[in-house]
């Protein structure tokens, strides 16, 4: 584990090089996302991109690096409106303090700071799957179900950090329609037949983000391993599979 003053150490480099360093957490049952430290001393404004699984973590600093290119022009934020190659268009939005506060840790630690401004990065529709919140408004857990780890204790009973490999289909709001627990802490839960899902549509995503998006799939929890269910996209009934 990295001792904290090698953290902020590394955070200093990064911003000395590049001009502000970004975070990437992970893990624990919360929605992946990411935050940068530095970019208030250049642009007065962190940035975040909470969630967003249609990309890959390396495509996280692909988004941020051009938005950061473009506000250094002097851009005002409201109206970036940025086409990043395949990626998609972004946008910004401003993120309320409470999310500021449950997100991008780091930077008030670095800063010592009680509050610090931030902006979010938002795919265009495109490409925004229903794990992305809206931060412009006072976080919520009951309206924001997806993000309740951040705030809540995991009271599952299965491991926090459990995953499912899903489909983007899920991700984008259908209804998962196939659900296999093959592991311990590892689930498949697919809308439309497994072997049908292509490969590029596949992401494995933290359990509870699922869980989140559609609180029906709960019965998955209280499989065994190996155990399965499935349902029609008609009634929308769980059957067991045999």
């Amino acid at each position: 584990m990295i001792e904290r003053k090698d953290f902020l150490r590394r955070i200093q480099s990064n911003i000395d090089e590049y001009g502000y360093h970004v975070t990437l957490v992970t893990g624990m049952g919360s929605p992946r996302f990411a935050y940068t430290i530095g970019c208030k001393e250049i642009l007065g404004s962190e940035l975040i991109f909470a969630s967003g699984e249609f990309y890959s973590k390396d495509d996280i600093n692909s988004i941020i690096d051009p938005i950061v290119k473009e506000l250094k022009k002097g851009i005002d934020w409201q109206g970036v409106s940025l086409k990043i190659n395949s990626l998609g268009s972004f946008s910004l939005s401003k993120v309320d303090k409470s999310w500021t506060r449950l997100i991008a840790l780091g930077a008030f630690d670095f800063y010592k700071q009680n509050e610090i401004q931030a902006l979010q990065i938002l795919p265009d529709r495109e490409h925004r799957t229903l794990d992305i919140p809206d931060m412009s408004g006072e976080f919520d857990v009951t309206s924001q179900p997806i993000w309740q780890s951040l705030v809540r204790e995991w009271d599952y009973p299965v491991p926090r950090d459990s995953t499912a490999v899903t489909n983007l289909r899920v991700l984008f709001g259908e209804k998962a329609t196939e659900v296999v627990r093959w592991e311990l802490d590892g689930w498949e839960i697919f809308a439309g037949s497994a072997p049908d899902v292509p490969k590029e549509d596949m992401r494995v995503v933290p359990l509870g983000v699922l869980l989140g998006i559609d609180n029906s799939l709960m019965p998955a929890i209280h499989l065994k391993i190996e155990e399965g269910i499935w349902r029609d996209v008609d009634d929308l009934v769980w059957h067991a599979w045999e």
